[in-house]
C-alpha cells in the first residue's frame, strides 16, 4: 500500500471546489484508488460532464511530455501518429517522481490511442500539489461493483465483457510497439448502462520494447498477476492471463490448483477449457495473441448463448433469473453519480467537445488579457487626469499674480495648454479603447451570429434552390429484377463489347433458407433483359460488395454468408468469360465482416474495410483496419487504420492518387451515422479529414462513378424512421462540390446496389424502403450528354 503521505487529500476538500481558473467544477466523487482520485465535474461554460482524475504531483513534466500533450490537445492533429523510430525514442521520459511517471505514461498513452472502449483525453492541469486529466464522462459501475452487487454472472454476459476486452488489447497489442496493459482486473473495467466495456486505468501501461517496466505503484502483486511479472519478463500473453483469471471470476469458476466458490452451473466443458488454456503457468501453453483468444471466446459465446437458451425452455421456473442474467442492459447501475445518464460519446463526438474546450479556453484567456490592458490603461489615465487637475489649479489665469505689473509667465501658458491637451488625447483614447472592447465582446460576437445565421440560411437557400431545380437528369423505369430482393452487389460489365450489369442474389424477406437468393444474374442492357448465370451453386451472400478489375474480373466480399449463416472472412473472384469462380481465403489476422467496402484501382490491387465482425448486434462498432490485396501475387498487406470505424461506407477515388471515403455508421444498428469526407494517400499511407462534409448523414447508401470524375450516390438508411432515403447527390471528385439530383422516383432505398457505366448511365436495383420488403424495381439514371464524357 501506498505511505498515508502520499494518499490524496480528503474528497471533501474538493467536491464544490471549481478547479483550474473557473473551468471544472467539482461535484462529488467518482471512484479512488490508491494511487489516485477520481471525481465527477463540470464544464461550467460547456455545461458537460466530465472526469477528473487526481494524482499527487511529485515532480514537474518533462519539456517533451508537455510539448507533446500541448500539441496533441491544444494545436495539432489529434489522428497524427509519430514513426516507429519516434515513438521508441520519445515514448515515456521519466520525470524522477513515481506520481508524476504514472500521471505522464496514462496522459501520453490516452493522447496516442484512439479507440472506441478507451477514454478521452480532454485536458490536463496541475494545481494545489497535484495533477489533473480530464477525461470523457464513463456512465456506469464498476465490473467490481457489479459482481458484488449481482453476485456471480452468467458465463452468456461474462463472455459478452470478455470479448469487448479482447478487442481492445487486440488493438493495444497490435501497436508499434505493442502497448501492454498491464492492469487488468474489475476495478480497471467500467460496464455502462447499455452493458459496453471501458477500460479506465493505464498508469501502468506501458511499451513492450524489452526497456521498460511499470513503475513500483503497479508492482503489488494480485490474483491476476501473471507469474512471470515477478521476474519482469512480459509480453502480450500476460494480459491475457489476466483476463483468463478475470472471466474466471466473473463466473465464480476458481483455479484448478485453488479451492473457491462452486462453479457456475451454467458453464459449458468448452468454456472451461479456454480458461484453462489462458491461465496456464507457462506462457507458450497459453494464447499467443488476442486474436486467437477472441476467436476462441466468440465461439464459446455461441454455445453458451444456445445453452441458455434450451435452458430456458427446460425450466420456466427460472425464467425471470435467467432473464436478468442474460439481460445485462436491465441492470440499475446504483452509484451512477446522475439521475440521467448520458450515453458513451462516440469518437467523433469526444474530439469535438474537447476541440470546444479548448476553444473555450482560448477566447477567455484573450477576454482577460483585453481587460488586463484596460484595467492598466485605466490607472495610467487616472494618474495622468490627477496630475492634469492640479496642475491646472496651481496656474489657472484666476489667481491672483505675485505681481500686477508681471503678466502670468510664458513656460507656465505653455505648460497649461500642454496639459489641457494631454488630458484631450487620453480621453480620447480611452474612448476608442472602451469602444474595442465593447466591438469585441458585444458586437463582434453578435455579428459572427447574424454571419453564421445568414451563412446557415443562406446554404439552405442554396440546398432548397438545388433540390427544387436539379442539374438535367431523369430516372427511367426498366425490366424488373427476377426476383424481390435486396442486400445484395452489382456492377457494370462489358465482355466483347456487349454490357451488362452483374448481380449477385440477396435478401427476399421473411425467414428460413428460402429467404436468400443463391443465384448470379446479368442483365444485358442492350436487349433489356435479365439472364441467370449461375443457379444455385453460386455462393450466398448479403450485405456484399463487388467491383470489377481491368482485366474484367469480379471480386466479391463475401459479407454475410446465407450459406453458412456466418462471416466467413472471404473473397471470390469470377471470371465472367469463362464462369470460374475461385475461393480466396485472407490469412489471419486479416478479417473481414458485413458492411465493407471494396475497391478496385485498376492496376492489379483491390482496398478493403473491415466492416462489421458481430453479426446480429446492432450495437457493435465497425472494425478500423484497412487492408490492399495484390492480386497477381495474393498478397495481403494492413495499411493505416481507418480515421473512424466505419462500415456501409462509399469509396472512390479522384484520379489523384487518392481514395475517398464517404459517410457511413459507426455501429451496425446505423444510429451513429456520419456525413464525413475522409481521404487516403495511396503514396503515403496516411488517412485525412476533409473540411467537406456531405449534405446529410449517409449510410448503407448505394455510390458509383457515372463518369470518370463525378460520383453518384443514391438512397440510404434513415434509422429515425426505419426506412430508405429517395435522395440523390452528384460529387464532383476535383473539386468535391456536391449537388442534388432528381430523387429516387420510387420512394427510398436501402440495401440497395448500384451500377454505374462511366458515361453518364447508372442503374439502380432499388432493393427496399422499408429493409424487411424487397423489391423488384430496377431503374437508370441518366445525366445530360455535358456531363458525360465525349466518346
Amino acid at each position: 500500500m501506498i505511505p498515508s503521505e502520499h494518499q490524496a487529500a480528503p474528497h471533501g476538500q474538493f467536491v464544490g471546489r471549481i478547479l483550474h481558473d473557473g473551468e471544472y467544477q467539482v461535484k462529488q466523487l467518482f471512484a479512488q484508488g490508491p494511487a489516485h482520485t477520481i471525481y465527477l465535474a463540470t464544464h461550467t461554460t460547456l455545461s458537460l460532464s466530465l472526469m477528473l482524475k487526481q494524482i499527487r504531483a511529485d515532480q514537474p513534466l518533462p519539456e517533451s511530455v508537455v510539448a507533446e500533450l500541448d500539441y496533441m490537445l491544444h494545436g495539432g492533429d489529434m489522428t497524427r501518429r509519430t514513426s516507429h523510430k519516434q515513438t521508441q525514442d520519445t515514448v515515456f521520459p521519466s520525470s524522477g517522481g513515481a506520481y508524476t511517471d504514472r500521471f505522464l505514461r496514462e496522459a501520453l498513452l490516452l493522447v496516442r490511442l484512439q479507440h472506441p472502449v478507451l477514454p478521452t483525453l480532454y485536458d490536463y492541469f496541475s494545481e494545489d500539489g497535484y495533477w489533473y486529466l480530464v477525461i470523457n464522462y464513463i456512465p456506469g459501475t464498476t465490473l467490481r461493483h457489479q459482481m458484488q452487487q449481482y453476485g456471480y454472472l452468467s458465463p452468456h454476459t461474462a463472455l459478452g465483457y470478455a470479448i469487448q476486452i479482447c478487442d481492445v488489447l487486440d488493438y493495444l497489442h497490435r501497436q508499434q510497439p505493442a502497448v501492454i496493459f498491464g492492469a487488468l482486473q474489475p476495478d480497471t473495467v467500467m460496464v455502462t448502462p447499455s452493458s459496453s466495456i471501458l477500460l479506465i486505468d493505464f498508469g501502468c501501461a506501458h511499451h513492450l520494447d524489452g526497456k521498460e517496466l511499470p513503475p513500483e505503484l503497479c508492482a503489488e502483486s494480485s490474483p491476476y498477476t501473471a507469474p512471470e511479472e515477478a521476474g519482469g519478463q512480459v509480453d502480450i500473453r500476460t494480459d491475457l492471463y489476466s483476463l483468463g483469471v478475470l472471466v474466471r471470476e466473473m463466473i465464480h469458476e476458481p483455479l484448478q490448483q485453488e479451492a473457491g466458490p462452486a462453479i457456475h452451473p451454467s458453464s459449458s466443458i468448452m468454456l472451461r477449457g479456454i480458461l484453462n488454456l489462458a491461465t496456464q503457468a507457462e506462457k507458450e501453453e497459453r494464447f499467443q495473441s488476442a486474436h486467437t483468444f477472441f476467436l476462441a471466446l466468440e465461439r464459446a459465446y455461441r454455445i453458451e448463448e444456445r445453452l441458455s437458451y434450451q435452458r430456458l425452455l427446460l425450466n420456466e421456473a427460472h425464467t425471470q433469473a435467467r432473464v436478468h442474467q442474460t439481460a445485462p442492459r436491465a441492470i440499475m447501475f446504483a452509484n451512477n453519480p446522475t439521475e440521467e445518464h448520458p450515453s458513451v460519446l462516440d469518437l467523433e463526438q469526444r474530439h469535438l467537445a474537447r476541440e470546444s474546450l479548448q476553444r473555450i479556453r482560448l477566447e477567455r484567456m484573450e477576454q482577460e488579457q483585453i481587460e488586463q490592458q484596460l484595467a492598466s490603461f485605466d490607472a495610467n489615465l487616472q494618474r495622468r487626469s490627477s496630475m492634469s487637475l492640479s496642475q491646472l489649479s496651481l496656474y489657472s489665469p484666476e489667481m491672483p499674480s505675485a505681481s500686477v505689473n508681471n503678466p502670468t509667465p510664458r513656460p507656465a501658458y505653455l505648460f497649461h495648454r500642454f496639459i489641457q491637451i494631454s488630458f484631450i488625447l487620453a480621453l480620447t483614447l480611452f474612448i476608442v479603447m472602451a469602444s474595442l472592447l465593447i466591438n469585441a465582446r458585444v458586437i463582434q460576437p453578435e455579428s459572427q451570429r447574424e454571419r453564421n445565421h445568414l451563412t446557415s440560411e443562406s446554404l439552405t437557400r442554396t440546398a432548397s434552390a438545388s433540390s427544387n431545380a436539379p442539374p438535367a437528369n431523369s430516372w427511367l423505369k426498366l425490366n424488373s429484377l427476377p426476383e424481390a430482393e435486396a442486400d445484395h452487389a452489382s456492377v457494370y460489365v462489358e465482355i466483347q463489347g456487349r454490357a451488362y450489369i452483374y448481380m449477385n442474389g440477396g435478401y427476399r424477406g421473411g425467414s428460413g433458407h428460402r429467404s436468400y437468393d443463391h443465384h448470379l444474374y446479368r442483365y444485358d442492357i442492350a436487349a433489356t433483359r435479365w439472364e441467370t448465370v449461375a443457379g444455385n451453386q453460386f455462393p450466398g451472400m448479403v450485405n456484399d460488395t463487388v467491383v470489377v478489375t481491368e482485366k474484367q474480373t469480379l471480386f466479391f466480399n463475401a459479407g454475410y454468408s446465407s450459406d453458412s449463416y456466418n462471416l466467413p472472412s472471404l473473397l471470390y473472384s469470377y471470371q465472367p468469360a469463362t464462369e470460374q469462380l475461385t475461393k480466396i481465403v485472407p490469412p489471419a489476422p486479416f478479417r473481414l465482416g458485413f458492411a465493407g467496402a471494396l475497391f478496385a484501382d485498376q492496376q492489379g490491387h483491390l482496398y478493403l474495410t473491415q466492416g462489421f465482425l458481430h453479426a446480429g448486434k446492432p450495437d457493435t462498432y465497425a472494425g478500423s483496419d484497412w487492408y490492399r490485396y495484390d492480386i497477381a501475387t495474393n498478397r495481403w498487406q494492413r495499411l493505416a487504420d481507418l480515421p473512424r470505424r466505419l462500415g456501409y461506407v462509399v469509396l472512390s477515388n479522384d484520379e489523384q492518387g487518392h481514395i475517398l471515403l464517404f459517410g457511413g455508421s459507426a455501429d451496425a444498428g446505423q444510429k451513429r451515422q456520419s456525413a464525413a469526407i475522409y481521404r487516403y494517400d495511396i503514396a503515403t499511407n496516411h488517412w485525412s479529414t476533409l473540411a467537406q462534409h456531405l449534405p446529410q448523414t449517409i449510410s448503407g447508401a448505394s455510390g458509383c462513378l457515372i463518369t470518370p470524375t463525378k460520383l453518384v450516390i443514391v438512397g440510404g438508411y434513415e434509422q429515425s424512421r426505419h426506412a430508405g432515403k429517395d435522395t440523390a447527390w452528384l460529387t464532383d471528385l476535383s473539386t468535391l462540390h456536391i449537388q442534388s439530383l432528381n430523387p429516387f422516383p420510387a420512394g427510398g432505398s436501402v440495401l440497395g446496389a448500384i451500377a454505374c457505366d462511366g458515361q453518364g448511365h447508372a442503374y439502380m436495383a432499388r432493393g427496399a424502403d422499408n429493409p424487411g420488403n424487397p423489391t423488384r424495381d430496377f431503374w437508370e439514371l441518366s445525366l445530360p450528354a455535358t456531363s458525360a464524357p465525349s466518346s
